[in-house]
């Protein structure tokens, strides 16, 4: 019997703006019992109104119009919000994204599994606080009986997910759906949330549905894939066959995409994309210098860099990667003159920025920085027109003249591929990817010299990223500008960066030519980095060098090297003495006090396997 049948569902939303939209059009498929099903599709496919249909879990202005649920045969009331009570949260449950606004703020995490498991009445209340500490055990977190009297805000990111995926599996669920349970998580994070997702479903034999953007995860965590457009079903296959021949123009699609966005366009026949040739010893445009940014409070300080250095050269894109807490963002906004530095200097074209104010540096076009923020719906004003937004740093510079500015703003709409007519909507009339276009289009307004990317394609679909990056590109090589691109998104950084910093606690740790790095990394944690990236292809073979837990807290820094406590190849001198950032050849830098013997080795995977080697060897 089958754990789950969808028949026929169909689901309708009263919108103000565009009336009635059919969200799901006659969709059937079927879950057998172990199986992983991931639900893909881009924005407004559906995916999240089919997990949320399954519980009964209807928005207001949202209706069934026809089909049914069967669960483990038998019909799901999916219309009886009452009757469904009985089923949600005991025998199917919903794992979401956007993790701590699923967790209450003012109460401990332990009284909320607690919560859980009282409402269905599985457990005896003695059973209680035993069940808890076994699930936060079981989803990884460490110091168990101490994070079970902690809240919300004191867990990281990565740590309040696990804590959601305890909730989800408190009544022991017979169906675990998750909606894109690694959104906004670093991609470290974001492979151990997965590789415990599957083990989870194996371990209790659980049906489990994984809606996602991403086809990588599908290729390496589910067994089924059904691919959604318009919420109908496009395709529906077994992974290993639709990654070698997808049937429908839709998935082939999708597949070029997640292929250009890994820089694998040739043979996939992709969009084309690719970065502009600039010398790598052209003229030097910036040049920070041990820059130190600390933030203090009245009970700590906040150490978010720690000596940075690194240079960009005019036309060049140096990509600061690294995962959240490494004090990437704070670079960007130092740069950009919207926080000052604590120390170091930071030198733009030979003139001193570190020191002058923003007001000061708009005044001196030559010093002019514009930033593209990460949520580009959140950097437009929403009761001005697009057309208003862009022309914003033109009134403020105060060089042209209303109907000159009026010209201006069209010509930017049109060398960002917007239409001159876009000039009249809001930003809520448009798309994520058109806003970010809108966003692009008021950065260059002024022809800075420096534009600092934070995180640009981290809210796009797929697809639209591939796009993003091309206009990125293609501006780059018309207007000569230079890029500081700031991401955890390891596939746009290699579409479109020529130079990587890897970042961690407020560190480099690994600098050089893309290419170069993507191809070998000389730093344990550039390896562990780039080895949790996945690919659309089942059959890829993924690295096994992986770091446990998370980043350490920038309040209280580990003594030695920053890495030392999740470093696969950690020796007790590492606690002892901060490395340096020395030269390994060709204009790469590793930070590892044992970087000659990782050089030697061909690389920290390569020692690491010789270390275990020589360790298995008898005495």
């Amino acid at each position: 019997m089958a754990v789950l049948e969808v028949r026929g569902l169909t689901t309708e939303l009263d919108s103000s703006r565009l009336g009635k939209i059919r969200t799901l059009d006659n969709l059937s498929f079927t879950l057998e019992e172990g199986e992983i099903l991931g639900v893909v599709g881009e924005t407004a496919a559906g995916k999240t109104v089919l997990l949320r249909s399954v519980l009964g879990l209807l928005h207001e202005g949202e209706r069934i119009l026809d089909g049914e649920v069967v669960f483990r045969g038998e019909k799901l009331p999916i219309t009886d919000d009452k009757a469904m009570l009985a089923f949600r949260g005991s025998r199917i449950s919903l794992i979401q994204s956007g993790q701590r606004a699923r967790l209450d703020p003012v109460r401990r995490i332990g009284d909320q599994l607690v919560d859980v498991m009282k409402a269905h009445r599985k457990f005896e209340k003695k059973e209680r606080p035993v069940r808890a500490l076994e699930l936060i055990r079981s989803v990884g977190i460490p110091a168990a009986e101490v994070q079970l009297r902690a809240y919300p805000h004191e867990l990281s990111g990565g740590m309040c997910q696990r804590v959601v995926i305890a909730l989800a599996l408190a009544n022991s669920p017979e169906l675990l759906m998750a909606d894109e349970p690694t959104a906004g998580l670093d991609v470290t994070i974001q492979v151990q949330i997965l590789d415990l997702f599957r083990s989870l479903v194996e371990e209790t034999g659980a049906a489990s549905i994984l809606a996602t953007r991403d086809l990588a995860q599908v290729a390496h965590y589910c067994n089924q894939v059904l691919i959604l457009r318009g919420g109908q079903a496009v395709e529906e296959s077994s992974v290993r066959t639709f990654f070698a021949a997808p049937t429908q123009d839709y998935s082939v699609y999708l597949l070029r995409m997640a292929a250009a966005a890994r820089g694998e366009e040739a043979q996939a026949g992709a969009i084309p994309t690719g970065r502009t040739a600039t010398r790598a010893d052209g003229e030097t445009l910036l040049a920070v210098r041990d820059l130190v940014k600390h933030f203090a409070t009245t009970k700590h300080t906040v150490h978010a860099v720690n000596g940075v250095s690194f240079d960009i050269a005019a036309g060049r894109t140096l990509a600061l990667v690294g995962e959240s807490g490494s004090g990437k963002t704070t670079i960007g906004r130092c740069i950009a003159g919207l926080i000052h530095p604590t120390s170091g200097s930071m030198q733009l074209i030979g003139k001193d920025i570190a020191h002058i104010s923003t007001r000061r540096r708009s005044k001196q076009p030559e010093l002019e920085t514009q930033v593209v923020f990460q949520e580009p719906r959140e950097s437009l004003n929403p009761r001005w027109s697009l057309g208003q937004s862009i022309e914003e740093p033109l009134r403020h510079e105060g060089k042209l003249d209303r109907q000159q500015r009026a010209r201006r703003v069209l010509e930017l709409l049109e060398q960002v591929g917007l239409p001159p007519d876009y000039a009249e909507l809001y930003p809520h009339q448009t798309t994520a990817g058109v806003q970010q276009r809108v966003a692009t289009a008021r950065a260059i307004s002024v022809q800075p010299k420096l534009v600092v990317l934070d995180e640009p394609t981290s809210a796009l679909d797929l697809s639209v990223k591939v796009q993003m990056i091309d206009l990125l590109i293609r501006l780059q090589e018309e207007l000569g500008l230079s890029y500081l691109f700031i991401s955890h998104d390891m596939t746009a950084v290699k579409m479109i960066a020529h130079d990587i910093a890897i970042m961690y606690l407020g560190r480099i740790l690994e600098v050089g030519p893309a290419d170069a790095v993507f191809k070998r990394q000389f730093n344990p944690y550039g390896r562990a980095l780039l080895s949790s990236v996945l690919y659309p292809d089942p059959g890829h073979e993924r690295s096994t060098f992986r770091l446990e837990g998370e980043i350490p807290s920038p309040v209280n820094m580990p003594p030695g090297c920053p890495l030392a406590s999740r470093c696969p190849l950690m020796q007790p001198r590492c606690t002892e003495a901060v490395p340096t950032l020395d030269p390994v050849g060709g204009r790469r830098a590793s930070a590892c006090l044992r970087t000659g013997e990782i050089v030697a080795a061909g690389g920290p995977e390569a020692l690491r396997a010789r270390e275990r080697e020589t360790a298995r060897m008898p005495d």
